[in-house]
């Protein structure tokens, strides 16, 4: 029996042991860690604090020099442009050039295509004759021209897309080096022009545009970009229009035709810019 107990006592003791003993490590290795985690806590505070603020307003300062040096290259571009400006409105004054029409361009989503009956090649857009969309006005996404606006009502219009056969827009080829001159054509939109009773035709069933009344002379390569020569009322000079396939001498030998790929993808047409224009004429 006193063996039992000596065992009991001796088992509390050895537990009383290893509980003081983990208390006691745990409370020296924290007391020994103190003074390094106070050490760090104060240097966060005090000299790395001073640190990055000296490094910030080093970045800031170099950053602030950049900003000056760029602030004083747009002034001189801004100078060079007031004075080609001047220059071209004196030259206009003398070539008596009518001033450019005052335009802005407005973003307006894609509402549906193919129009009410969704015949031929048409979208509908978001944007009527209360944002200051009027009929004849051209409309472009950055790959190129769409159309142009045929029919207005106070929210929406709806656009005739130059792949519809109805379409003409007035194009050059871009041939910088050629030295043959501008080469300019009728762009014609694909297809044959609808019956009196027409079928439905996919918006996506696109064939090649023609290019019509080309300079015979001429044998433009494949791939050449088509841009719109600003001839008309309707399109700005310069907007891109699709790129040359290929081309033909006509049976008379007159002029040469052109089959064209559209650089707009008319598929996915999600959201498009109407070049409304602040007065002047616009195409019927």
């Amino acid at each position: 029996m006193k063996q039992t107990k000596w065992w009991v006592w001796l088992l509390a003791a050895s537990l009383g042991v290893l509980v003081f003993w983990h208390v006691g490590v745990n409370v020296l290795s924290r007391e020994a860690l103190y003074p390094y985690e106070n050490a760090k806590i104060w240097f966060d505070r005090t000299v790395w604090v001073r640190v990055r603020a000296v490094i910030t307003r080093a970045r800031t300062a170099t950053r602030a020099a950049m900003l000056e040096r760029d602030v004083a290259r747009l002034r001189m571009a801004v100078g060079e442009v007031e004075e080609l400006e001047a220059e071209v409105a004196r030259l206009r004054e003398l070539l008596d050039f009518s001033p450019p029409i005052a335009c802005r361009w407005q973003a307006a989503p894609v509402l549906s295509r193919g129009g009410t009956s969704a015949v031929w090649q048409s979208v509908r857009l978001g944007k009527g004759s209360r944002h200051g969309v009027r009929k004849g006005d051209p409309v472009v996404v950055p790959d190129g021209i769409v159309g142009r606006v045929a029919e207005v009502s106070p929210h929406t219009c709806d656009v005739m897309l130059i792949t519809d056969p109805n379409s003409r827009v007035a194009c050059e080829l871009e041939t910088p080096g050629e030295g043959v001159g501008v080469v300019r054509g009728i762009l014609y939109g694909g297809g044959s022009r609808p019956a009196a009773a027409p079928a439905l035709t996919l918006l996506y069933v696109v064939e090649p545009l023609r290019l019509r009344y080309l300079s015979r002379d001429f044998e433009p390569p494949p791939r050449m970009r088509v841009v719109t020569s600003g001839l008309g009322t309707t399109y700005p000079k310069g907007l891109t229009v699709g790129y040359l396939l290929e081309s033909k001498l006509n049976p008379d030998g007159l002029a040469r035709e052109a089959s064209v790929i559209p650089a707009v993808d008319m598929v996915a047409l999600d959201e498009v810019f109407i070049l409304t224009r602040q007065g002047g004429r616009h195409a019927r």
